[in-house]
């Protein structure tokens, strides 16, 4: 499935039927050990609420709002509350400002390859998760602000955008990391098991190209209440290449979804890729009810 320009933007249902849009941006600075994610939902009737998050080894700030989009509002030019996004270039550029009273944040992205869909790695993209998907590694810039503190974003981040309905009850566990470097190497990994078979997706970026993944090998250790303390995995690609990466975490932020009973834990990390240092994130998504078995009573 070839993404075109009209999938940077806001994707509207058939007649009579659903649609979902979430759109999401990360930026980790392990010498800080900070990591701020900023995730937005919009649903086919016009509902939108989004979430700003600030943490490092122990969640620092959070902004949330939301609301009601007009009909003729695309994401060219999207305002919700403090929330203010912008599409420049399609598939390419986008930036971002937030003016809440928790968290302010500023960040210009910059893509620095072509975006990649998930439907071409071999083993596509599952129904129950989206339409299709989008993912990109890109060079950031901005500032973010928090509790009297001011940070400069100066380096590379990270963005997706899913569309169509997503069914979050049917995976049973996912895995779901990115991680890139200073010179510009980056990969995206993703590792689902749902109805008890195991798929993946991602890529290597290479020269400049996103390489789809073939098969991922991974292994991750846990901490109490099945926080993730590390993943090691290695992606081969399409083209008969295999790239290692190690995620080291030095923070979890834990995001329950009552509605749905489920969790997704998003890791901050600092990386390797190949031996290369630099930054990632590392998230697991859990049913609540087996997460429960490992909280302390």
């Amino acid at each position: 499935m070839t993404l075109s320009a009209a999938d940077d933007l806001r994707h509207r249902p058939e007649p009579g039927g659903r649609m979902r849009d979430s759109l999401f941006w990360q930026v980790v600075l392990p010498d800080e050990e900070l990591a701020v994610q900023l995730y937005l939902t919009v649903t086919g009737s016009g509902r939108a609420g989004y979430q700003a998050s600030v943490w490092g080894t122990r969640p620092l700030a959070v902004e949330r709002g939301g609301g009601r989009l007009e009909d003729d509002d695309d994401f060219t030019d999207l305002r919700l509350e403090a929330l203010t996004v912008q599409h420049g270039e399609p598939l390419r550029s986008a930036s971002i400002a937030l003016r809440g009273e928790q968290v302010e944040l500023d960040l210009a992205f910059e893509g620095l390859h072509d975006a990649f869909s998930y439907h071409e790695n071999p083993d596509g993209l599952p129904a129950w998760f989206a339409t299709d998907r989008m993912e990109q590694t890109g060079r950031v810039a901005g500032a973010l602000r928090f509790g009297g503190r001011e940070v400069r974003l100066d380096g590379l981040g990270h963005r997706d955008h899913s569309w169509g309905v997503r069914d979050w009850r049917l995976p049973q566990h996912w895995k779901w990391f990115v991680a890139s470097t200073a010179s510009g190497r980056a990969v995206n990994g993703w590792v689902w098991i749902a109805r008890g078979e195991r798929g993946c997706a991602g890529y290597v970026l290479r020269d400049g190209r996103p390489i789809p993944v073939s098969s991922i090998d991974s292994t991750a250790t846990y901490g109490d209440g099945l926080r993730q303390r590390s993943l090691t995995a290695v992606l081969h690609d399409v083209e008969g290449g295999a790239t290692r990466v190690e995620l080291d975490v030095f923070g979890v932020l834990e995001l329950p979804d009552a509605r749905s009973r489920t969790a997704v834990m998003e890791g901050a990390c600092r990386a390797r890729i190949d031996g290369e240092a630099g930054s990632g994130q590392f998230e697991a998504e859990w049913p609540a009810e087996y997460l429960d078995q490992f909280r302390a009573p």
